[in-house]
């Protein structure tokens, strides 16, 4: 049968061979067409390993809710809604291959004498008629540099090399080695490119000193587009640009007034200046004071609402009996019209005084009526905000003082005053964070795209392996039956020989059992009656093998009874520590015989259980008197016995050879003895194991073997049995 079996495994493996070299061509060639619409993924060496994509695109996703959510935490950013003064636009000039040797714009802007800058913000422009580009015209290679007092041009930042990085609308911050220089030089080499033109524009150029933000006085430059009202040189420094306001967050203020900004109405031009005092409660040096528009009520979109178009500047040490009586102004001022949706900063130089008076001309109109409207107040003395203890409006109509706490309460619109610093770094952050997210997404989403071309392939090879695997399933069952049948008729005949096996055991045990009865009794009169003691010694030896072989056909005759099905189980309450002890004192003397150590440890000093005490000794017995065959002289048998509430655990442990790992799935086999038992030439018959198993399964119990047990020698068999009925024991 074996050589059949091997001919249909042989058939199968050729089949199988055959149907995947068939799949395989047509599979290979679509998986080639595929690969022609990889082309525009990642480069191979640039790939990640198929397996980890589903990680990498989680992780990505997860990063881009992070980032997301770090985005939505920062202040809302909202685009100045610039109608006029875009900045400074150079005009366009030819495209150049190569980078030029002179620049091809030159920009000075010249700052106070007092400026110490220590930063320049660099101020995109952004041309509201292109909304898709956010840093209009931002040049490409430049170079800043710092003029000195004596003439000396000192560079400080220089993209030459290599373009600039695109900064969108962000400002680009550019530090100064040291502090100071009145004057910024900007040397632009290349500007932005449109179609066969280059171009440069600019919308603001800031200086940072201690946190102070210093506006230019004067520009220079050798190239210039003038365009009123959108672009001119002026513009670069005329404090309008297209990134709005430097406020923060919304305040989450359910009492919040929508309308929480200073406006008021003049039903009339009015006969005498309006005029707004600070009171700075003791005399103070200001350095500048910030002046933010209001947001238009009710919703409205109108840049710089209310905003005057001028404002004068008094520093006084009281506070006027009239308007008439306001004092000495100081020689600063705005005069720039509105400034759209930009905060201005109007230098006063350390002016000091303890009443900051700020005077409107030329108010805002609308619909015939005169408006002013402002945000918020700020006013600075170096890196400090100095507090505004009080404020009185003179000219105002009533109501206006009601207001007037808005001036100073910290919110325009209802979102948070910031630093320009602060704000710089805020939309710095917010750009970084938007760009990072775009990598993020884009990455992604690439990823994603060859997953999805995995899948693709995967599923074609599924496709075929499915078919391939249904073909072989088909052609397997054909073989497996045929097996099947061959298998079974090969147990058939086996049973039937292991039955033959055991009729003729059970015939030749039925007829062993009465002559064995009849030999027995002679031989034991026989030793009691005979003086010679080396006679005495053979009739023991006769009578000791009379007793193995009626052990044998008892044994034999259980196996038959239990196969037969007439075994029973006949339980009682019994001692089985007593029951126990009792077999091995039985086995004391053959232990002794053969120089064996052979041990009870027992973990209760009584203990009484309903089970077969008869079924119990069989097992017990045979396990330890095979311990005892194959233990040599010296050795040591264990038998141990302990019980919980659930279970009664007997266990029987020799220093023997072991067993090997092969046998070890055998050992309870009818008629099957280990290799190196009969290689030993051990005496065994092959039925004490198989009868083990047999009547701990008829009381319901578990019999387990472990070999080796310790260094590479020694077996344990482990016998459980279920306990019934009440169980009393007494530990030791």
């Amino acid at each position: 049968m074996n050589s059949v079996s091997s001919r249909l495994d042989v058939m199968l493996r050729r089949i199988v061979l055959a149907m995947a070299a068939l799949l395989a061509w047509p599979v290979s060639l679509y998986a080639a067409s595929l690969d022609s619409e990889n082309e525009v993924l990642a480069a191979p060496d640039k790939q990640p390993i198929i397996w980890r994509i589903p990680r990498e695109r989680r992780e990505l996703m997860e990063e881009s809710d992070r980032l997301r959510e770090e985005l939505a935490g920062l202040p809302a950013f909202s685009e100045s809604r610039q109608i006029d003064s875009y900045g400074f636009h150079g005009g366009y000039l030819p495209v150049l291959e190569e980078l030029p040797e002179e620049p091809r714009w030159t920009v000075d802007v010249q700052f106070g004498e007092k400026a110490e800058l220590e930063h320049i913000f660099l101020v995109p422009a952004i041309d509201p008629r292109f909304s898709g580009i956010r840093s209009y015209g931002f040049p490409r290679r430049f170079r800043v540099s710092v003029v000195l007092s004596d003439g000396t041009v000192s560079p400080v930042s220089e993209f030459l090399e290599r373009d600039a990085p695109d900064n969108d609308y962000v400002p680009r911050r550019i530090k100064l080695d040291e502090p100071g220089g009145a004057i910024i030089r900007i040397e632009v080499y290349q500007g932005a490119v449109e179609g066969e033109k280059e171009y440069f524009a600019m919308g603001e150029v800031i200086g940072v000193s201690n946190d102070n933000i210093w506006s230019a006085e004067q520009v220079e430059v050798s190239r210039s587009f003038e365009s009123k009202p959108y672009w001119s040189r002026d513009y670069l420094i005329d404090q309008k640009t297209g990134l709005g306001m430097p406020l923060g967050a919304a305040v989450q203020n359910p009492a919040f007034d929508a309308d929480h900004d200073f406006i008021t109405e003049l039903n009339n031009e009015p006969e005498s200046p309006l005029i707004i005092a600070l009171h700075l409660g003791r005399a103070r040096w200001v350095g500048w004071v910030s002046l933010f528009p209001p947001k238009a009520p009710d919703g409205g979109v109108v840049p710089g609402f209310g905003f005057p178009g001028e404002v004068e500047f008094f520093m006084v040490d009281s506070l006027p009996e009239s308007r008439e009586m306001i004092g000495r102004r100081t020689p600063y001022l705005w005069d720039k019209g509105n400034p759209g949706d930009n905060m201005v900063r109007i230098p006063l130089y350390s002016q000091k005084g303890r009443w900051l008076l700020l005077k409107f001309n030329d108010l805002a109109e609308q619909d015939g009526r005169n408006f002013l409207g402002l945000g918020e107040i700020v006013v600075h003395q170096r890196n400090e905000l100095l507090a505004i203890k009080d404020i009185h409006l003179l000219g105002f109509p009533a109501g206006a003082q009601e207001i007037a706490s808005r001036l100073v309460d910290g919110l325009v619109g209802g979102r948070s005053v910031l630093s320009m610093r602060d704000w710089f770094g805020i939309i710095d952050r917010q750009y970084r964070l938007n760009a990072e997210l775009q990598r993020a997404v884009a990455k992604e989403a690439e990823l994603g795209a060859q997953w999805e071309m995995f899948l693709r392939r995967l599923w074609i090879v599924l496709a075929a392996a499915i078919l391939m695997a249904l073909a072989v399933a088909i052609v397997s069952r054909r073989i497996s039956l045929q097996k099947l049948r061959l298998r079974l008729a090969e147990e058939h005949h086996q049973t039937e020989l292991e039955q033959l096996k055991l009729r003729f055991f059970t015939h030749i045990s039925h007829e062993l059992r009465t002559p064995l009865s009849v030999i027995q009794a002679p031989i034991e009169r026989a030793i009691k009656a005979v003086s010679d003691q080396k006679l005495k010694d053979y009739l023991s030896m006769a009578l000791r093998n009379v007793g193995e072989l009626q052990q044998l056909v008892e044994q034999i005759l259980e196996l038959r009874r239990i196969h037969d099905g007439k075994m029973r189980i006949e339980t009682r309450q019994v001692d089985v520590v007593k029951l126990v002890g009792g077999i091995v004192d039985s086995l004391m003397p053959l232990a002794s015989g053969q120089d064996i150590e052979l041990v009870f440890e027992p973990k209760m000093e009584h203990a009484s259980v309903c089970t077969d005490p008869h079924a119990l000794k069989r097992v017990l017995g045979n396990l330890t008197g095979n311990a005892l065959k194959y233990t040599p002289a010296g050795g040591r048998v264990l038998i141990g016995l302990s019980m919980d509430k659930q279970n009664l655990v007997c266990s029987v442990e020799d220093t023997g050879p072991g067993i090997s790992e092969e046998d070890l799935s055998h050992i309870f086999e009818q008629h099957f003895r280990a290799e190196s038992a009969v290689s030993a030439h051990v005496p065994g018959s092959g039925i004490g194991l198989a009868l083990v198993q047999e009547l701990v399964e008829l009381m319901s119990g578990t019999v387990r073997v472990e070999s080796p047990v310790a260094d590479g020698r020694g077996t344990r068999f482990v016998v459980s049995f279920a306990l019934a009925g009440q169980v009393n024991n007494e530990k030791a």
